[in-house]
């Protein structure tokens, strides 16, 4: 009797990227020279140009789906629906798997049977009449449900989970319009499903005019909603993150206070909200610093970086300051008196903690 090749399904959902569809099924058509077994399931989200043509013409090299125009988030979920697979992929239409990306994956997982996901590398690339540079997505090398409580640690491309896992998560949720999948990953990682970092894997994230996320008002919107949501699981779910309350509080104050300088131009009272909700963050932080216990030496890296972000990001806010916020300064300054308090000096002792803290091995 021999060992059945555990299968991969790779979900892309699509919405008017006929152009872009044969270049992401065909680098996912690439992934099977490394003898694996691999279905590809294209959920056509109501699409009015000629992507049904071209999901005809891609033939049986995929499964194609159509349903009425419903949202990301719905096109997902049908394709988990229909999934056969021991492990799930969500692949945008217009991003890339690069060569033996699922491999590596596969390979992560061999090594940590633990995982319950497994996240890569991801190069963000920019069109040609974009301004901006391609970037490099950090990829953290450990605690990752912390890091979730901060920001979105990864673009969706880069994870692979076990079916079994999305079993139990369940569905991407069809009413968020932006930042789905950072809602879908924290609640994975408060059902206590463990991340590994795969730094061999690499997907090309595809940024252009019709992208979702270059689409930032309601980017950011969404972002600030789901600081709310992070707060509710800090409270309700014992054992997430795994590091401890004090670090999880900790990364949602000052990934809150970051979401909050991003939007004070576009909703000034809900950045002020924000303000205060990543005060209150530093407060219950600060209830439990004396039991905080580093286990590793990544943890107190993380710790001084949240510091250093929150008073880097208050400072510039001081002249909004509430008496929440202003406990919360004084807490850290006296905690972290190690951290410089003129901007140059810690902007450059963010990055110093941020390189320590990142792994990066693809090229």
């Amino acid at each position: 009797m021999t060992n059945r090749l555990p299968l991969i399904s790779v979900i892309i959902p699509t919405y008017n990227y006929g152009r872009f569809l044969p270049d992401a099924v065909k680098s996912v058509l690439g992934q099977k020279k490394d003898g694996l077994a691999v279905e590809i399931i294209v959920v056509d989200d109501g699409s009015t140009d000629d992507t049904a043509d071209v999901a005809q013409r891609l033939g049986s090299s995929i499964q194609y789906i159509y349903q009425e125009n419903q949202g990301l988030s719905a096109a997902r979920n049908a394709g988990i629906r229909a999934a056969h697979g021991d492990y799930l992929v969500f692949l945008d239409a217009d991003d890339l798997l690069t060569s033996g990306t699922l491999a590596s994956h596969l390979d992560n997982f061999a090594v940590h049977p633990e995982l319950d996901v497994s996240v890569c590398l991801s190069l963000q690339t920019f069109s040609s009449d974009s301004e901006r540079r391609n970037y490099l997505w950090p990829l953290k090398c450990a605690h990752l449900d912390m890091h979730l409580c901060h920001s979105n640690i990864s673009p969706v491309h880069t994870f692979m989970l076990r079916a079994e896992a999305a079993q139990e998560i369940g569905f991407f949720d069809p009413d968020l319009k932006a930042c789905e999948d950072q809602d879908y990953w924290l609640r994975c990682a408060a059902l206590g499903k463990r991340f590994g970092a795969n730094p061999e894997g690499l997907v090309i994230y595809r940024q252009h005019g019709q992208s979702m996320t270059s689409q930032m008002s309601r980017q950011l919107a969404h972002d600030g909603a789901i600081r709310f949501k992070i707060s509710r699981l800090l409270e309700t779910r014992p054992d997430f993150p795994r590091a401890g309350k004090f670090y999880g509080w900790l990364a949602h104050a000052a990934g809150t206070i970051g979401s909050a300088c991003g939007l004070y131009q576009r909703a000034s009272d809900f950045a002020l909200r924000l303000m205060d909700e990543s005060a209150q963050g530093i407060l219950r932080a600060a209830a439990l610093a004396d039991q905080a216990k580093p286990e590793d030496m990544y943890l107190p890296l993380a710790e001084r970086y949240f510091a250093g972000e929150y008073l880097l990001r208050a400072k510039n806010f001081a002249a909004f300051s509430s008496r929440s916020q202003e406990k919360a300064v004084s807490f850290l300054t006296k905690h972290y008196s190690q951290l410089a308090l003129d901007n140059d000096a810690l902007d450059a002792k963010q990055k110093k903690f941020s390189l320590g803290y990142v792994v990066a091995k693809r090229e």
